[in-house]
């Protein structure tokens, strides 16, 4: 029996295959996951459990319960000045069914979909799963913005959207201004959706934060996608949110309503008042535990660019000469210290290290990373 030739060509996720590797050998640390270390915020715990005794266990409405939808909306247009209603919100499990909901809303067989690598391992699967082309565009040398003639290059008559994440998972860079306006300028000048995944935009290291929220000449094209769950450590909680213009959303809920059916009504409820909540004391520590890496990759003489936001960092390690796949499985095997090939995120020579754990296992992750490199350069 033949199944989905889609489904059966695209391999597993590479994240988590290493993670298994890492559980596999006795003693590994493992700095591959996107997984804080710290819990999600007490009074969230507090309220989903008091709305499950409280019976709340019944179907939600599909888009999601209207109290969180308005707060989605007017943290929103708080923020960035913009002027979305609450129906043009939609709660979902997670960024990912986020994402998963706009592709299949906008995507008709066929049509490509350009996307700046490095990446996020899962918008390729998701884009060919919906029907659609990846088309890989990969970013500029080691600041890892925007090439306009690559840009350019990769336009053609299929094109319907660029999907794009800033602050970006690997590097943890930043599009700047130059590459949003390249953008902004491909989206209307050839009538593209653009699919702003925007999860790490309240993790930032920096006063400068370039946005195309906001924009009213994109309102009927941009779609944006968050999550509670980096900003909050609440990644097991798996709540999402996506915007956009309201002939976009009216498909968008379409489709997340034949994927799940809805977020669960007793999470929603739980997530009430969430953006009253204070980030700062999160960035701060995450900003501490960036600086420890950096400087350990520093004194390893390991290029990269420090990261702007989020909690990755993305050292390069071409001069060894060995691909990134045999680079860390070789790591694991000698120094017991788990982190991600770069060729999950679509590029070959570089390595990606979380560092939302804590400081004592950064410090030994740093330490063995430093004795593999020595031997490797000995």
């Amino acid at each position: 029996m033949e199944l989905n030739r889609r489904l059966v060509n695209t391999p597993p996720s590479g994240i988590r295959r290493i993670g298994q590797l890492a559980k596999a050998r006795p003693g590994c640390i493992a700095l591959s996951i996107g997984e804080p270390d710290l819990d999600a915020p007490e009074s969230v715990r507090q309220h989903i459990s008091d709305a499950i005794l409280a019976g709340d266990t019944h179907y939600p409405p599909n888009a999601g319960i209207t109290p969180l939808r308005s707060e989605i909306a007017q943290a929103v247009n708080q923020r960035f000045s913009t002027d979305y209603s609450p129906s043009e919100t939609v709660v979902t499990i997670g960024s990912t069914e986020a994402l998963a909901s706009a592709l299949f809303a906008i995507l008709n067989p066929g049509d490509e979909v350009i996307v700046p690598i490095p990446s996020f391992g899962l918008y390729q699967p998701q884009i060919e799963m919906a029907g659609g082309v990846f088309v890989p565009l990969p970013l500029r040398g080691n600041d890892f913005q925007i090439d306009p003639q690559a840009l350019e290059k990769s336009i053609t008559h299929r094109t319907r959207a660029i999907l794009f994440a800033s602050p970006n998972n690997p590097t943890g860079t930043i599009l700047n201004a130059e590459s949003l306006a390249l953008l902004r300028h491909m989206a209307l000048a050839h009538s593209l959706f653009l699919i702003d995944d925007s999860v790490y935009d309240s993790l930032l290291y920096t006063d400068s934060f370039p946005t195309l929220m906001g924009d009213p000449a994109l309102r009927d094209r941009l779609i944006y996608v968050n999550a509670f769950s980096k900003t909050y450590a609440m990644t097991g909680v798996r709540i999402g949110y996506a915007l956009a213009d309201e002939p976009v959303m009216t498909q968008m809920i379409k489709a997340h309503s034949f994927l799940v059916v809805s977020v669960a009504g007793c999470i929603q409820s739980g997530c009430r008042s969430i953006f009253s909540l204070p980030v700062d004391d999160s960035v701060s520590l995450y900003r501490e535990r960036r600086d420890l890496v950096c400087r350990a990759l520093g004194d390893m003489h390991l290029p990269f660019p420090v990261p702007e936001g989020a909690f990755y960092v993305f050292p390069s390690i071409r001069e060894f000469g060995i691909p990134d796949e045999s680079f860390c499985m070789q790591l694991i095997e000698q120094e017991g210290l788990a982190l991600v090939p770069s060729s999950c995120f679509g590029i070959p020579g570089h390595v990606r290290i979380s560092f939302c754990y804590e400081t004592s296992v950064l410090e030994e992750g740093m330490r063995r990373l430093l004795r593999f490199v020595e031997a490797l350069r000995a």
